[in-house]
């Protein structure tokens, strides 16, 4: 696949020889990624490549610690330059997985790297234009006026650092402990007259003066809670142009996300008792940094629910088949169900960059009749199948025969072989597929079903966000 798979995959080698468990990147020397040495790596690629950036929030403890994601912004001019910096970064063993476009001119970006046999994560926004709550604010050129050095990196000035956090905490609606204290400390260095001048871009009337004295009695979280709405009043009273233009770039920035989500859909496969329900748990918590939400189902989406009709239970086989009409029906139910929750559900959380993992899916009932009653025509569920939206990502799971029977001894061996021989063999259409063998520790099978998912990622990123890294050729 790609050289960030090959790396990670010498690294489960190692790790499993009871070695060094670090990533070894293929450069001159041997790098170990970390947050402060992806930190360094940036700031001295944007000053390399003498693009002008500024650090807008939260720069106290850079570059040693990074307390949450990294804002900058970007001169728009020199964009273009930053595929040469994502470029290097993943040379560097800092891999480039996510980019989600969540304002116009404005992108977040996750980057991966594997060390101790667990994916680690660090988090870039990037900033050519400032836009919130319907307000068009800044461009990148603005925010850079009166950047200055500090620690080996550009930081954004006072007067910028308090427009920036005063519009995104407003947006969000709430603000942290240390985020208060921030307005506070803001409020105090640039005085209440220029610190009310600044919030005027955002706020009319008193709502400016009750703004600015909130951050300085440190009551801004409370406030914040009812100015929420009010710069899209400021917007409408004062640009109703810009407003316009704003609500137009949004609409086609979330069409575009509709088109073509950001968010994943993985399914995960295999006979009972191979460990499935232990790795979806292990990759949900894994991977939340990587997504904007997530959302676990089992086996259907259950848009049509019917509690009777559970897949899994005590005794998935202790039930007789259903009738070969019935059976029909139910099937075909079940499929009408996939879509309509695909259709109502999965497609707007994967549209809004969300995680969705499936225990099982609809291909299941090949390897399983019995689990489902299915006692239709054998043709039906391969028929189906085709026609079901499939999953970006298909994980089987398998492992030693004696192995599973200990964890749950719940079919015979003979069955427990006809399904690992199924779905050794199962064909999903329009799905990347990998199989991941679960014999070994739990910490190993997490990594290589990591592994698995950070590099679909990986791969999706460098065909779908060309623009972002550096041409080949």
């Amino acid at each position: 696949m790609y050289d960030f798979v090959n790396r990670c995959q010498r690294t489960a080698e190692v790790g499993a020889s009871g070695a060094v468990k670090t990533l070894i990147v293929a450069s001159p020397i041997e790098v170990h990624p970390s947050v402060s040495g992806f930190l360094q790596a940036l700031f001295g690629l944007l000053d390399d490549g003498d693009i002008r950036y500024c650090v807008l929030s939260s720069w106290e403890s850079l570059p040693e610690e990074l307390p949450s994601d990294l804002d900058l912004a970007i001169h728009p001019s020199d964009q273009p330059k930053l595929a040469s910096v994502f470029g290097n970064l993943r040379d560097l063993g800092y891999q480039p997985i996510q980019c989600f476009n969540y304002f116009k001119n404005a992108y977040y970006f996750v980057l991966c790297w594997f060390q101790d046999l667990t994916p680690r994560f660090v988090a870039l926004d990037v900033i050519l234009e400032h836009r919130r709550s319907g307000l068009i604010l800044a461009s990148a050129k603005t925010l850079l006026v009166g950047r200055r050095r500090c620690a080996g990196f550009w930081r954004a000035s006072e007067e910028v650092y308090f427009a920036y956090l005063l519009a995104k905490q407003t947006w969000k609606g709430r603000a942290s402990s240390s985020q208060v204290h921030r307005l506070q400390r803001l409020v105090d260095s640039l005085g209440q007259r220029e610190a009310e001048r600044i919030a005027g871009e955002l706020f009319l009337g008193e709502w400016k003066e009750r703004v600015v004295t909130a951050c300085a009695d440190s009551t801004i979280d409370r406030v914040l809670r009812e100015a929420r709405t009010q710069p899209w009043r400021t917007a409408l009273v004062r640009h109703p142009l810009n407003l316009i233009r704003y609500l137009i770039g949004e609409a086609q920035r979330t069409l575009r996300r509709w088109f073509r989500p950001t968010g994943l859909l993985v399914a995960v496969f295999g006979p009972d008792g191979v460990g499935k329900s232990t790795l979806i748990r292990q990759l949900r918590a894994v991977f939340g940094r990587a997504f904007r939400r997530e959302q676990y189902f089992h086996w259907r989406p259950e848009v049509f629910a019917s509690p009777g009709n559970k897949p899994l239970s005590a005794d998935p086989h202790g039930k007789p088949p259903r009738g070969p009409w019935v059976s029909t029906v139910f099937f075909a139910a079940f499929f009408l169900d996939y879509w309509m929750g695909y259709i109502l559900i999965i497609r707007s959380l994967l549209a809004r960059s969300g995680f969705v993992l499936f225990d099982r899916y609809f291909h299941d009932v090949q390897a399983d009749t019995r689990r489902y009653r299915y006692g239709g025509p054998p043709w039906l569920p391969r028929f189906l199948s085709h026609l079901v939206p499939s999953p970006d990502l298909a994980i089987f799971l398998d492992a030693d025969e004696n192995v599973i029977l200990m964890r749950k001894n719940e079919l015979r061996l003979e069955e427990m072989r006809r399904q690992r021989q199924i779905y050794r063999h199962l064909k999903i259409d329009r799905s990347h597929t990998a199989t991941v063998n679960t014999d070994r520790s739990a910490d190993q099978t997490l990594f290589e079903a990591s592994l698995v998912v950070a590099g679909h990622l990986a791969q999706r990123f460098e065909s779908t966000h060309t623009s972002w890294l550096p041409r080949i050729g």
